[in-house]
């Protein structure tokens, strides 16, 4: 038999649970040594139907890394879920750790879901969650429909003018454990995620610059809008500007995601689609000389000390996978996870041991309950035990 028809068998004797003693020897040794990750890559995208054009997509499917840890990660390596998608760790090598059977049988705490709080101008707010779908409120010549689909989204009327009555405010936020879609007067699309907002004038599609504040992750297709003078339209665009705490980024017509979180060290911006410039704030203002001009495909980074915006290429996959309805880790670190789990699962992460520096990589859908998820973290070494709405490390 060639090395090649080999290697596959063997691969495939792995999915099936049909390998030998000395066969889980010698598959341990070759994926140690890389040499598997053609075939374990190929037979990974066979079985989640992972198509070359998605390859393409999500860069994390061009390549197969060193991702095996232990022998029993075998089992993790491709932990099959029923949505078809896998989850594999990095970093650890241990000879075995039996997963905590207990977790199944302790509270288990239902993913996140699609809710949502609007907040209107007079200070009177509107769970979107519950109100029923039809017209939930109109103002300053704007109607506020919740759609059929359960998004909300914002009408300009036919007889609306500029409002005159001074700058109002509507605010649309998500708690912990909720994300949202809206369709804004303008006709821009967001996408909320958990534990986020977005605020923005009532007379949103009226203006000249359209400008709205961001806390946590929001992602935004942006609608183009021309200036209209004397009732003509002109080829001038209307600026569209996001404003978190330490950048502004002003847009056109565009696709891009804003990570800017507090409890993370880094506020994100990733462009797919058109350009944006990222600026610094000082304080309410953007700092002189201190902006970069994003290409799609581009993400820049502004740290806490907020001194510089860096540019790097983008991991699109990692990045709007909580769009798409997914966890992506690519070399996260378990701080990080336990992050996005809080935020999703609304639960308070409490490490009884010294948090460990494991790395995790994979794919896990963001339906399944959070024993799912941590049945799967466990394969890297690590335990967990769910108290309530408290998440303990106790590895």
């Amino acid at each position: 038999m060639e090395q090649k028809d080999f290697y596959q068998t063997l691969v495939q004797r792995y999915l099936n649970k049909q390998l030998t003693d000395k066969e889980l020897e010698l598959f341990v040794e070759l994926v140690k040594d890389d040499k598997l990750d053609e075939y374990l890559l190929a037979a990974m995208n066979q079985e989640a139907g992972i198509t070359e054009a998605d390859e393409k997509d999500y860069e994390t499917a061009n390549k197969v890394r060193r991702i095996w840890y232990k022998i029993a990660a075998a089992a993790a390596v491709f932990f099959i879920l029923s949505f078809g998608l896998y989850f594999y760790l990095a970093k650890n090598q241990v000879t075995s750790h039996q997963v905590n059977q207990e977790l199944s049988k302790t509270n288990d705490i239902e993913p996140g879901s699609n809710k949502a709080t609007l907040t209107l101008a007079n200070g009177s707010t509107i769970s979107i969650t519950d109100a029923d779908i039809g017209k939930l409120a109109e103002q300053a010549g704007v109607k506020i429909t919740k759609s059929t689909s359960g998004k909300l989204v914002y009408e300009v009327l036919p007889s609306s003018a500029k409002n005159k009555t001074g700058v109002k405010y509507n605010t649309i936020s998500t708690p912990r454990g909720g994300d949202f879609q809206v369709n804004l007067p303008d006709g821009t699309k967001v996408w909320l995620n958990a534990a986020s907002s977005i605020k923005f004038t009532t007379d949103f599609a009226n203006v000249n610059s359209r400008r709205l504040e961001l806390h946590g992750e929001a992602y935004f297709e942006v609608a183009k809008k021309f200036k209209s003078i004397n009732g003509r339209r002109t080829q001038q665009r209307v600026p569209f500007v996001v404003v978190t705490d330490k950048q502004e980024i002003e847009v056109l017509g565009t696709h891009f995601n804003v990570n800017s979180y507090d409890d993370e060290l880094n506020t994100k911006t990733t462009l797919l689609e058109g350009s944006v410039k990222v600026s610094l704030l000082n304080g309410k203002y953007p700092k002189s000389g201190i902006s970069r001009v994003l290409k799609p495909g581009e993400q820049s980074v502004v740290t806490r000390a907020a001194t510089d915006v860096q540019i790097s290429k983008a991991n699109i996959g990692q990045v709007m996978a909580w769009q798409k309805g997914y966890f992506h880790f690519e070399n996260d670190d378990l701080q990080s996870v336990m992050r996005q789990l809080s935020r999703w699962y609304d639960v308070e992460v409490i490490y009884h041991v010294k948090r460990p520096d494991d790395e995790f990589i994979g794919d896990i859908p963001r339906a399944v309950k959070l024993s799912e998820v941590l049945k799967m973290l466990e394969f890297g070494g690590v335990s967990f035990k769910i108290e309530g709405r408290k998440l303990i490390v106790i590895k």
